[in-house]
């Protein structure tokens, strides 16, 4: 039976603070979501980030942003929060910190706090933290504890609600990290300086090719160890979340090295983490591949194809890039096995997307969609009418596509350093509890 989804940052939600974060508005989207029969929310990386959600600093501590200072108030940790101008972009500044020093001051330690302390990848973390931004070791651990236990109880509320998260793996950390700090034998780097920065070859879009501020994985150390390093982090997530999307999949297959310094044109494909990683994952017990949903839009290689395939993992489909306006079919509509959206973060909006084509496309496109008796005069709506009708055994829609929005709403522009990135944002679920029904 197709079942449906919602994608949704966590910064997207709406919020009396500026952004999004682990609070009540995250509890009200559920409920619609439940009442609504979607299944899924899916939401970006929640991992420490600086802003930027594929970049990590940490694949354990989370994002100080997402704290819910409704949360602590309700904890007794802080008195009262004094609220912010309500806008459609997420704002990142140092706004809460007054108030997370506030609970700091206030917060008892337990057993609870203490055993999650104890963990060596949060104690990392707030190693980390501490010579960086210099605050208190225990301040960086107070923190992330209580982001963890507001996160567990939101996911907690979501399952009892039968609504799933799906979870996001970003595949690289950045260079300045705790992984590269603390686990620099499983990355490209001799005598402190590295050898390779991550990317792409050059393209269609970049004569260059990408790079992308991100070491590259020391194989022989990750092998060696039986890859350990890789399968710990995938364990970890896999407590977080209900199903995990795993972000550039075909790296995990093979990934582009680019001797550090250079170009795109200088660089080369190595082989990545393959079959040994995911043998060594399965075999704890609980984990299986249904688990995981793998990221394998573009170029994808044979061997790529195969690895998939072997583990018969979930893949996923963007109708925006499988749709032939020439011929007017779907070229991708053969598969069971699939994750269907419209668009996803890196896309433009359905409406966007529309608005950008040429008249000939948009008539075929017209066209299309009353071949397949999709008839709404609304084209974002007449693409939800397509989806039920397509063979994915998932379909996840953007909040924007439901609302009809154009790309001053989109999420993320790849490869453009631009303010809007990362930070659009509802202002309430007005519109949305409405339109949802068409869904």
């Amino acid at each position: 039976m197709k079942e449906k989804g919602i994608l949704l940052p966590i910064f997207s939600l709406p919020s009396k603070y500026g952004i999004g974060d682990f609070g009540y508005e995250a509890y009200e989207f559920i409920d619609i979501l439940s009442e609504n029969g979607i299944k899924y929310w899916e939401i970006l990386p929640i991992n420490a980030c600086n802003r930027l959600p594929y970049s990590p600093v940490s694949f354990y501590a989370l994002e100080e942003d997402f704290i819910s200072l409704d949360k602590l108030i309700k904890a007794g940790l802080i008195k009262e929060a004094r609220k912010r101008s309500v806008t459609d972009r997420a704002r990142y500044d140092d706004y809460k910190d007054k108030y997370y020093k506030e609970a700091y001051s206030n917060f008892k330690k337990d057993a609870k706090y203490e055993k999650f302390a104890s963990q060596k990848e949060i104690q990392q973390y707030a190693e980390y933290k501490s010579k960086r931004d210099g605050e208190d070791i225990e301040y960086y651990l107070f923190l992330q504890y209580i982001l963890y236990k507001q996160w567990m109880e939101l996911k907690k509320y979501a399952n009892k609600k039968n609504v799933y998260i799906i979870g996001d793996l970003p595949f690289y950390p950045v260079f300045d990290s705790v992984e590269t700090t603390y686990y620099s034998k499983y990355y490209e780097i001799e005598d402190g300086r590295y050898t390779f920065e991550a990317g792409t070859p050059p393209d269609y879009f970049n004569d260059d090719g990408q790079r992308w501020n991100a070491p590259v994985y020391n194989m022989e150390n990750i092998k060696k160890d039986k890859y350990k390093y890789i399968v710990d982090r995938f364990r970890y997530q896999l407590k977080l979340f209900d199903r995990l999307r795993v972000d550039y999949f075909k790296g995990y297959d093979a990934f582009f090295r680019i001797p550090f310094g250079m170009s795109g044109k200088d660089g080369e494909y190595t082989e990545g983490f393959s079959y040994g990683f995911f043998d060594s994952l399965f075999k704890y017990k609980g984990i299986t591949p249904d688990d995981l949903i793998v990221e394998d839009l573009g170029d994808i290689r044979i061997e790529t194809e195969l690895l998939r395939k072997h583990y018969g993992f979930m893949r996923q489909k963007i109708l925006q890039f499988s749709l032939d306006l020439n011929n007017i079919y779907d070229i991708d509509n053969d598969d069971e096995n699939v994750l269907a959206f419209p668009g996803n973060h890196d896309c433009s909006t359905l409406y966007g997307w529309y608005k950008n084509l040429s008249d000939d496309k948009k008539e075929n496109l017209k066209k299309f969609l009353r071949d397949n008796e999709c008839y709404d005069i609304n084209i974002n709506i007449g693409m939800m009418q397509y989806f039920s009708k397509c063979k994915s055994k998932i379909d996840i829609f953007t909040v924007q596509d439901i609302l009809g929005l154009d790309d001053s709403s989109r999420i993320n522009l790849p490869g453009v350093d631009r303010p809007e990135n990362w930070s659009w944002k509802l202002k309430d679920f007005e519109d949305f509890k409405r339109e949802i029904k068409h869904f």
